[in-house]
């Protein structure tokens, strides 16, 4: 790259970096905050919350990278437009490629990290969490669990240990399953004790009865047993086999799967849809990089209708993006949606091209552009009469003279 492109190049990497940064904490302290009861109700420590809820960061990355590559982009433009260099470039001689390049390299990164995030990172974090959460669960009944309390676990789940052994041995448990609203399910035992095989961690329950009652039609059955096994994953409502949903898989294993696998045959088409979705999510960042340059990688002052501009390039990719989401769902279903996910960022990358190649801007017809800046006058003017009427309000209520 040549000097001027590396400087673009580093102010549009600074902006992306800082705006993912913010959009990730953000939203990562959100659902963190969401979560405070695990560890107030469950008694977590907070370095364990904090690391279950960090796996699900690469998830946050995928989703946000794209729309931190928009806000970067226009954040550079807009600070070379109003510093003058856009126009110091255009008067050089120097073509649209100067400010084309970095950014498209700017896009080429994002494109990658959104590819490797979705492909394999995202799946596999995904995994781990789902084990995290099972060891937490386990945590939850060997440790947590106060004897003699009757303690809900989850909405329909009540655990009860009347006291606690030696080498962790928990006797008199009791167990009442009401999850499911046409029946409910009573585990009791003298003892039982905390394992985990295979990533999996159960409760192995000795000298108990199972109790079940049917509430369609009012019967009540009892089971005996010396051994019994209580998988502790069920307390999320969540099996095995629901852990490798096709999103939480890589893309190999998607593109080579198990046809007897409960989901693949269920719904082979969940496969396509994501392979698909995954691939389509790395054309975004090239469509949104060139379709802003359409609209304002020339240089133009405010009363060119810059941030009119500004605002149509947005709507534009919003209403393409938008556009994107049905045929992803349709996908699943229906294999020539694959047209419309790829089609719609293929188009927009074509519709920027063609207006970067031939540097020149997207532009309103001239009687509408005329309109739309009309329409800026007036609403800037009301806001300043507002403005002005909220002034001379406070000065009156403090007593003071216009």
């Amino acid at each position: 790259m040549k000097l001027i492109e590396r400087y673009i190049f580093s102010k549009t990497a600074y902006a992306t970096s800082v705006a993912l940064s913010a959009m990730v904490g953000v939203i990562w302290i959100i659902q963190a905050l969401k979560g405070l009861d695990v560890i107030t109700t469950n008694g977590q420590t907070v370095f364990a919350y904090l690391s279950l809820t960090t796996l699900a960061v690469p998830l946050l990355v995928q989703a946000v990278v794209p729309i931190t590559l928009l806000l970067a982009t226009v954040h550079t433009i807009n600070n070379l437009n109003s510093n003058t260099e856009l126009v110091v470039i255009s008067a050089s001689g120097a073509s649209s490629v100067v400010l084309s390049k970095p950014l498209l390299a700017m896009a080429l990164v994002c494109s990658l990290i959104t590819g490797s995030v979705g492909h394999f990172i995202s799946p596999i974090s995904l995994i781990k969490m789902n084990e995290y959460a099972t060891e937490m669960r386990a945590d939850l009944v060997s440790v947590v669990l106060r004897a003699g309390v009757f303690q809900e676990v989850e909405p329909g789940l009540t655990f009860h240990v009347a006291e606690r052994g030696e080498n962790g041995v928990l006797k008199g448990i009791l167990i009442s399953d009401d999850r499911d609203p046409e029946s409910s399910i009573i585990y009791s035992a003298k003892e039982g004790i905390v394992s985990r095989h295979q990533g999996n961690a159960m409760l192995v329950l000795s000298d108990g009865e199972i109790q079940q009652s049917n509430y369609k039609d009012g019967s009540v059955s009892f089971i005996k047993y010396e051994s019994y096994v209580y998988d502790l994953s069920s307390l999320s409502g969540q099996t095995k086999a629901q852990r490798l949903r096709p999103n939480r898989r890589t893309t190999l294993e998607l593109l080579y799967p198990d046809v007897n696998e409960f989901h693949y045959q269920r719904n082979p088409g969940s496969y396509r849809a994501v392979i698909h979705e995954r691939f389509s999510e790395m054309l975004w960042p090239f469509a949104y990089v060139l379709v802003v340059l359409a609209f304002i990688g020339q240089a133009r002052s405010s009363r060119a209708g810059y941030g009119a501009a500004v605002a149509w390039s947005v709507i534009f990719l919003v209403v393409a993006r938008g556009a994107a989401f049905p045929a992803k769902g349709a996908l699943k279903t229906d294999p020539s949606a694959v047209i419309y996910i790829y089609g719609l960022p293929i188009a927009c990358i074509i519709f920027g091209c063609w207006f970067v190649m031939n540097n020149r801007p997207v532009a309103l017809p001239k009687r509408v552009q005329q309109r739309v800046d009309y329409n800026q006058r007036a609403m800037a003017e009301q806001f300043r009469k507002l403005r002005d009427k909220y002034i001379a309000f406070r000065r009156r209520r403090a007593g003071v003279g216009s």
